[in-house]
């Protein structure tokens, strides 16, 4: 029976890369600041996949299907010709300027410069300001530009409180077919003519250096994606299903209805697939913090302590979508299309501490933040701050549609781990990950809800729960 339901399924995919690369570099003459140089260089590179699926639909008889595989499945090949550039250029002692630039032309039709201009200014010896801009693309991917359909899975629930939801329900009876939660698939598939996305980077910090034992850095960054590889604006699509009674028309998507109710089979089914290729939508636009601080302190008898802190402060994530319209992601569970509803947390942070005895042996601790988020998955069509309203878009709901969890937890957790080294040759180490055994904050809404009920991206450590592992090392 099991040999049935899950038969052995073998499946080969291969990947081949080569690349030849040649640089010259020199330094021209001696500014105030030192000498100037020049590096510049070409490279050609292929690159090819072939990934068949494990999984090939049957247009016959679509049933006959491994259940529930999610099966990618891309081909395609191609060949760059690159050359590029670099000046650094010490003005003064005090001012130091950088300019590169790349060129690269893609045999599958794309090609692009990307300059990047660098200044470093330093005043006096314990403070450095920075800045940089630049500009760059990111090629289409195999699967972006190739791929086979592709499905991935949302689960939701039909309110009776959302537009068409109590008829819906009225309609079958009021059975769980209709009230308790559902997933419905995205099929996503590959598209030729994508255009490679083109960004603009901005950044600027300090580093502040008081004394040799303690430094600080505040770096700001604001990046701007236009083209943005993605799918068309589906974040309505759901709602107007049910609304609609089925009827959805918005362009470069199609809609599936699901398995009919068994007990009401003339009534709407559940919403089953949306589907659609790959398009170059509007632009997104990201800002944000990063700090870090760091001290090192002499203990005495050759113990040394070092801690460091490393925080980022996500100001500002937004997507404007093909209507003008701007979805704004910071602090929310969304991304889901682009991040399967991993969330954008407005802070996350590490803060270390090391102590090393005399270069033979080391003890480590380190404590692991990310900050909670609101639960509308707003590319799915929920607003933050609207929980009443969430319910069915990635909010959970009771059986009279009032919301379960509107808010996940903030998520903490502790490493340590040691070494010590015996002669010259040998290298003892342990590690106990999750030190406290935190446990995750169930969430049936967030991503990969179906299997887990919790944030896989931010806290899987808490599922997996304290983990001990000893090791040694040895050098020849």
């Amino acid at each position: 029976m099991r040999d049935y339901i899950a038969p052995t399924n073998n499946n080969l995919s291969t990947s081949k890369l080569w690349q030849v690369q040649g640089t010259l570099s020199k330094a021209f003459f001696t500014l105030p600041g030192g000498d100037l140089t020049t590096a510049v260089g070409v490279a050609y590179r292929h690159e090819s996949v072939n990934n068949p699926s494990a999984n090939a639909p049957n247009e016959v008889n679509p049933a006959d299907r491994y259940y529930s595989i999610n099966s990618v499945s891309t081909a395609g090949s191609r060949n760059v010709k690159s050359a590029f550039f670099e000046i650094e250029a010490p003005v003064f002692k005090m001012l130091t300027l950088t300019g590169a630039g790349r060129y690269d032309d893609y045999s599958s039709g794309q090609s692009n410069f990307s300059p990047k201009v660098t200044a470093i200014f330093k005043p006096i010896e314990q403070l450095k300001i920075r800045g940089t801009w630049s500009r760059g693309f990111r090629i289409p991917s195999f699967q972006e530009a190739y791929g086979q359909p592709t499905t991935g899975y949302v689960t939701a629930t039909v309110s009776p409180t959302q537009a068409g939801g109590a008829a819906y329900i009225a309609a079958h009876g009021g059975d769980t077919y209709a009230t308790q939660a559902y997933t419905y698939g995205l099929t996503s598939a590959g598209n030729p003519n994508l255009k490679p996305e083109k960004s603009t980077s901005i950044t600027g910090g300090i580093v502040f250096e008081p004394t040799r034992r303690l430094s600080f850095t505040l770096d700001y960054y604001h990046i701007k994606i236009k083209g943005l590889i993605g799918a068309p604006d589906y974040s309505g699509v759901a709602a107007a299903y049910y609304a609609n009674n089925g009827v959805v028309n918005v362009p470069g998507i199609t809609v599936k209805p699901g398995v009919a109710d068994p007990n009401f089979p003339t009534a709407l089914p559940q919403l089953g697939f949306i589907q659609y290729s790959f398009i170059n939508t509007t632009s997104e636009t990201t800002s944000g913090l990063d700090m870090s601080g760091t001290a090192r302190i002499p203990l005495g008898h050759g113990i040394n302590l070092t801690s460091r802190v490393d925080a980022t402060y996500l100001i500002n994530l937004e997507q404007v979508q093909p209507n003008g319209t701007i979805q704004r992601f910071d602090g929310s569970l969304s991304p889901c299309n682009i991040t399967s509803c991993s969330g954008a947390p407005k802070w996350r942070g590490s803060w270390q501490n090391t102590l090393d005895f005399n270069g033979k042996g080391t003890l480590s601790a380190t404590a692991y933040y990310t900050s909670g988020y609101d639960m509308a998955s707003v590319d799915y069509g929920g607003v933050p701050g609207d929980c009443a309203n969430n319910g069915g878009v990635s909010v959970y709901t009771y059986s009279d549609g009032s919301p379960y969890k509107c808010r996940a937890r903030r998520f903490i957790d502790v490493d340590m781990s040691a070494s010590v080294k015996v002669g010259s040759r040998f290298t003892f180490y342990a590690n106990v990950l999750n030190v406290f055994d935190v446990k995750p904050d169930f969430n049936p809404g967030q991503t990969y809800d179906t299997g887990f009920g919790y944030n896989v991206a931010w806290e899987s450590q808490g599922f997996i729960g304290r983990f001990v592992r000893f090791g040694a090392k040895v050098d020849w």
